[in-house]
């Protein structure tokens, strides 16, 4: 009859000649069955591992066609690998076994081409990088940017939390960033004493460990702690700026590209699709202005809903930070605009972004709003109205060119969507009357410079003077005073009546120059005088709220600190050490060989009741902990 392959026949060190004729059995039917049952007993596995160890370690050193079988081999046990991989023992020798037979002849300066590829199981880091980062210290070479990053994935003495695995792309391009912006070509690793020396301790008991050769003079740098250290600093920066990304990712692990998430980044970390449609955005504004629905925006870099408050600051920033300013100014305390509202998006240059409101701008501002609700008075904002309130902006010495920028943005929102009175009567009601009969004067100059004052325009500018708390009737008299020219605020008792201002010139339409010039004046002292009412005008953002992730710190094992973990990694690399060999890797790491072992084996008999080490020189490894630590 047949045998259950998944029953328990063996013990978990398993010898052919030693089972069960039921288990004998059992085990032929698993060989004969393709050997790939998922729930199969382990040790089924391991005697027939035990058959390709000893086929590569003994039968190859004298028969060709064995050694020919390598390859098939590797590939037999990555299959193994691939189908049994979760039971720790064995995932632990099969992946050292095929990291060892991969490596043949240690080829010179491994450093000169990529690095190879992290191991997808087992807890050391793959021999081909440790001898290429060897040959890097030998050779005194700055180490490049991505055998650095393979270091700090392979290597499990390096802590790693969530955001590493969860956002590995983002994390790479991140850490490279940050490792060549400290390091240039890269930092020189040390000639450490402890030499490298790769062993791989067989699942066969009735076989040695096998050495490597050709490692002779190639230092360890896995056994430092300065290198490891400064590594382990970078990988802490990029987690910490990627947490908020990752807290994203892991609450939509299905919309990774969408714009709610990719704010979470820096936009130089954004993926290919999302950056180039930030490059045909600025393309398409040049050195210019454009203008849009914010809906809009945020459907061409893939929004996938309303987003609030918070993303719409970090979307101007990210903006920003490509050179693109976006109005109205949201980081200065700006209303967030809705889906079907405007927006202007115009060239900034590289300071602009540092400039920010500041109180004459923002008397500017109010001032243009004044203006542009008198200048849609009648319906219709004339392009000379239009023309005459670009050309006030670009003589406005006073303000910056990134203000005047970011003015002219503003008036082009404004001139579709001219403000209300009662929007501007809160920003107006500090001023004192006297600074308030001056601004009211003034914008009864602006309101006649198409040549001719409409009926419209005076019941609005009626309304201002009522806005502003003063007399209507003054109205007249500014009125007047403009159109003779003279300066606002001078004391005129003969009001003027709608209309008398002077007629156009034939032809058409001419900007008298000196009644701009005059208009560029007044317009100084106007903001002059509502400056006073924003010095401390600046609105609070709200602070994001960051809600942490429980994270487990894979470097310790058995709550050693990451040292002494360190430490313990390499000691169990081998079966045995000599007193001088061991002595140099706790000199490496910086620590006292004996409170080393010391602390290690007070761990191991306090969670396993047994030693990681037994005798003094040489010290042997315990082969029955390897099984029970947590590498």
């Amino acid at each position: 009859r047949g045998m259950n392959a998944y029953e328990r026949l063996t013990s978990y060190w398993p010898s052919y000649d030693s089972i069960s004729p039921e288990a004998r059995r059992a085990y032929l039917q698993w060989l004969s069955s393709g050997r790939k049952a998922p729930h199969a007993n382990i040790g089924y596995v391991f005697l027939f591992f035990y058959g390709l160890e000893r086929r590569v370690f003994v039968d190859a050193k004298t028969d060709q066609a064995a050694a020919g079988d390598i390859p098939i081999i590797i590939a037999e046990v990555e299959r193994l690998l691939s189908i049994y991989g979760k039971n720790n023992s064995f995932n632990n020798y099969a992946s050292r076994f095929v990291d060892f037979l991969r490596q043949g002849q240690i080829l010179a300066r491994r450093y000169q081409k990529a690095p190879p590829a992290p191991l997808p199981y087992g807890y050391e880091m793959p021999v081909e990088l440790r001898i290429g980062l060897g040959q890097l210290a030998a050779d005194k070479q700055p180490m490049p940017a991505d055998w650095a990053l393979a270091w700090v994935l392979s290597d499990h003495n390096v802590g790693k939390r969530t955001p590493v695995t969860r956002c590995k792309e983002a994390f790479a391009q991140l850490f490279c960033m940050r490792y060549e912006e400290r390091y240039g070509a890269g930092m020189v690793l040390p000639q450490n004493k402890t030499r490298l020396r790769l062993q791989y301790n067989t699942a066969s008991a009735g076989l040695p460990p096998q050495e490597l050769d050709g490692l002779s003079g190639i230092p360890d740098v896995t056994a430092t702690s300065a290198a490891r250290k400064k590594l382990q600093q970078l990988v802490d920066e990029c987690t910490v700026q990627l947490e908020p990304y990752s807290r994203y990712l892991g609450r939509n692990p299905d919309t990774p590209d969408a714009l709610e998430g990719l704010l979470q980044l820096p936009v130089n970390l954004w993926p290919p699709t999302a950056r180039t449609a930030l490059a045909e955005l600025k393309q398409r504004i040049g050195d210019g202005m454009v203008v849009m629905s914010f809906g809009e925006l945020a459907g061409r870099l893939q929004s996938a809903g309303s987003l609030s408050r918070e993303k719409v600051l970090t979307l101007a920033r990210a903006l920003e930070s490509l050179h693109i300013g976006i109005e109205p100014d949201v980081l200065t305390g700006s209303r967030t605009p809705k889906s079907e509202d405007n927006v202007a998006l115009f060239a900034t240059q590289a300071d602009d972004g540092d400039l920010r409101s500041s109180p004459a701008y923002s008397a500017a501002s109010v001032t243009l709003d004044l203006a542009c609700a008198v200048a849609a008075a009648d319906g219709d904002t004339s392009p000379q109205e239009i023309m005459l309130l670009s050309q006030h902006i670009d003589s406005w010495s006073h303000l910056s060119g990134a203000h005047r920028k970011r003015l002219k943005a503003h008036l082009r929102l404004q001139l579709n969507q001219p403000p209300t009175l009662q929007s501007l009567k809160m920003k107006l009601e500090p001023l004192a009357e006297p600074a308030k009969r001056v601004v009211a004067a003034f914008l009864a100059h602006l309101a006649q410079v198409d040549g001719e004052v409409s009926p419209a325009e005076v019941k609005l500018l009626e309304r201002v003077y009522k806005t502003l708390q003063l007399d209507p009737q003054s109205l007249y008299s500014d009125l007047h005073v403009a159109s003779s020219g003279s300066s606002v605020g001078s004391s005129q008792t003969t009001p003027s009546i709608p209309g008398a201002s002077p007629s156009k010139p034939v032809g058409g339409f001419a900007l008298d120059q000196e009644r701009i010039a005059q208009l560029q004046r007044e317009t100084e002292q106007v903001s002059a005088l509502l400056a006073q009412v924003f010095v401390d005008d600046k609105p609070a953002e709200p602070d994001d709220v960051v809600v942490e992730e429980t994270v487990e710190d894979t470097s310790s094992i058995c709550g050693l600190d990451a040292d002494h973990s360190a430490f313990l990694r390499v000691l169990v690399s081998r079966t045995e050490w000599s007193h001088d060999e061991l002595e140099a890797v706790a000199s490496d790491m910086e620590l006292m060989l004996d409170g080393a072992l010391e602390q290690i084996n007070d761990m191991a008999f306090e969670h396993f009741d047994m030693p990681v080490t037994e005798g003094e020189d040489p010290f042997e490894v315990n082969p029955d902990i390897m099984d029970k630590l947590p590498l």
